[in-house]
C-alpha cells in the first residue's frame, strides 16, 4: 500500500493519477488516425483536405470510452481543434499529468512551425516517447518562447507529490480569444479510451484565463510553495489552485468544507428531489486520509440527503467503503457504484471512472436553490489535497449540472455495480 492507503500496484500506472512514480511508460497503441497524422509530418491526414479552422464553443464535453471512436475521443478532439486554430504569434500553454498522443503531439509540433508559442509542463514521472518528441522539437529552456518543462515532485512541493492539474490555454483559437480548458483527463491514451473525464470550456474570461495563466508560470519555476493556495472567481466560474497546506484550527479539505455547508431539508422548488438536496460524487481515487469525507457523506446520506457514489473499488480504501456502505437505521445504505471493470483480472482496468467530481441541487452555503458542480484534478487523498498541484473548478449553473446528471447516470445505469458490501 502507498501512504495514501490505495495500492500501488497497476492500477496507478494504467490510470496516471497521484500514486508511486513509475519508470518510463510503455509505449501508447497509435490510432490509425494519429499514425496518418504522423506520417503527413503535418498534422492533417494523408490524403485528406485541411481542417477548417474551428473556434472553441464553451460548455462541458465528456468523453465515451465505451462509444464510437468520435464519442471517445470527444475531449481530444476539443483541444486538438483548438490547437489547429491556434494562429501565428499566439501562445498555447498546457499543464498536464500524463502525455502520450501522437495526434496531440503532431499539431503541438506543427503549431510551433507555424509561429505559435508553445509552452508544455508535464509531471516528471512518465517519459514517453511523444514527451522525448516534442522535446527535440521545442527545448527545454524556459528562457524562449517555446518548450517543454518538467517538476522535481511536484512544481511547489519537495515532498513525495505529483503535478497533477489539467489545463490548456489559448490566448487565441479561431475567432475566440482567452481560451481555458480544465478536465480530468491527461492527453492520455488510458483517459481516452478506458476511462470517463470530463473538459470545460470557457471562451472569453479574462479573470480565469489570467489566473491560469499566472498558475501555469508559478508553476513552471518550480519552487517550494505548499502555502500557494489561491482562488479566482468570474461570474458562475470560480478557481481553486492548489497546494494547500493544513492551518491549524482551519478546515483546509475543500470537499469537506463544502459538504459541511450542505443542508439535507428547506430545498426550494425545483431543486433537489422530493425536498431533499441531491449529492452526486465520481472519484477516481479515495484514500483512508480523506475517511472525513466519507463519514460527511454518510452523515448527509442519514439526514435524508439524497446522495450517491461512484467510484473504482480498486482504488478506494477498505475504509472509506466500510464508511460509505454503513446501514443508516432511517435511510438504509448509500447507493455506492463500482466503475472498475477488469475483464482478465490482471489488475488493469478495461473501464473505470476518472472524473472528479461532487455535484450539489438543493440547499447550499445557505442558499435552497443551487445547482454547483465541483471538478478538475483533485483525488480524495492526503497527496492530492495537500501537496500536489491541483486544480478545482466551480461551476454554478443548472445546465451544467444536469449534464454531469445525464452523464453520471449513464456511468451507474450501463457500466457500473452496485456494492453492498465492503469485501
Amino acid at each position: 500500500m502507498s501512504n495514501d492507503g490505495i495500492s500501488s500496484s497497476s492500477p496507478h500506472a494504467q490510470d496516471g493519477c497521484t500514486g508511486p512514480r513509475r519508470g518510463p511508460a510503455k509505449l501508447a497503441l497509435v490510432t490509425l488516425a494519429g499514425l496518418a497524422m504522423t506520417l503527413s509530418g503535418a498534422g492533417v491526414a494523408v490524403g485528406a483536405p485541411a481542417a477548417p479552422v474551428q473556434a472553441p464553443k464553451a460548455g462541458v464535453t465528456f468523453n465515451n470510452p465505451r462509444g464510437t471512436a468520435s464519442q471517445q475521443e470527444a475531449i481530444i478532439t476539443q483541444i486538438n481543434r483548438a490547437i489547429d486554430a491556434a494562429p501565428r504569434r499566439s501562445a498555447i500553454r498546457m499543464a498536464q499529468y500524463r502525455f502520450d498522443l501522437d495526434s496531440t503531439a503532431t499539431k503541438l509540433i506543427a503549431a510551433y512551425r507555424r509561429g505559435v508559442k508553445v509552452q508544455v509542463l508535464i509531471d516528471d514521472g512518465y517519459l514517453t516517447s511523444q514527451h522525448k518528441r516534442l522535446r527535440k522539437v521545442l527545448g527545454t529552456n524556459k528562457a524562449k518562447g517555446s518548450f517543454v518543462t518538467t517538476c522535481k515532485q511536484s512544481c511547489m512541493s519537495n515532498a513525495p507529490s505529483v503535478m497533477h492539474a489539467k489545463f490548456f490555454l489559448f490566448s487565441a483559437a479561431g475567432s475566440a480569444r482567452r481560451v481555458s480548458m480544465v478536465s480530468s483527463a491527461n492527453i492520455f491514451t488510458g483517459n481516452t479510451y478506458k476511462s470517463w473525464n470530463n473538459l470545460h470550456t470557457i471562451v472569453g474570461d479574462a479573470t480565469v484565463y489570467n489566473s491560469l495563466t499566472h498558475y501555469f508560470k508559478h508553476l513552471i519555476r518550480d519552487k517550494t510553495n505548499l502555502n500557494y493556495y489561491r482562488t479566482a472567481s468570474s461570474g458562475k466560474y470560480k478557481l481553486y489552485m492548489f497546494p494547500r497546506a493544513p492551518r491549524r484550527a482551519v478546515n483546509t479539505v475543500l470537499q469537506l468544507d463544502v459538504l459541511n455547508h450542505v443542508r439535507c431539508s428547506g430545498v426550494a422548488r425545483g431543486y433537489g428531489r422530493d425536498g431533499r438536496t441531491v449529492i452526486r460524487i465520481a472519484i477516481w481515487g479515495w484514500s483512508s486520509a480523506r475517511l472525513n469525507l466519507a463519514k460527511q457523506l454518510w452523515r448527509l446520506h442519514h439526514q435524508g440527503c439524497r446522495v450517491e457514489v461512484i467510484l473504482n473499488r480498486a482504488t478506494a480504501h477498505q475504509k472509506i467503503l466500510s464508511a460509505l456502505l454503513k446501514r443508516s437505521p432511517k435511510q438504509g445504505r448509500m447507493p455506492v457504484f463500482d466503475a472498475w471493470q477488469d475483464t482478465n483480472k490482471n489488475g488493469k482496468a478495461d473501464l473505470y471512472v476518472h472524473h472528479k467530481v461532487m455535484t450539489i441541487n438543493g440547499h447550499w452555503f445557505g442558499r435552497s436553490n443551487t445547482k454547483v458542480v465541483y471538478t478538475g484534478s483533485q483525488n480524495y487523498t492526503n497527496p492530492g489535497t495537500r501537496l500536489n498541484d491541483e486544480l478545482v473548478l466551480r461551476i454554478r449553473d443548472g445546465a451544467t449540472l444536469n449534464a454531469y446528471d445525464r452523464n453520471l447516470n449513464l456511468i451507474r445505469d450501463r457500466h457500473a455495480k452496485r456494492l453492498t458490501r465492503v469485501g
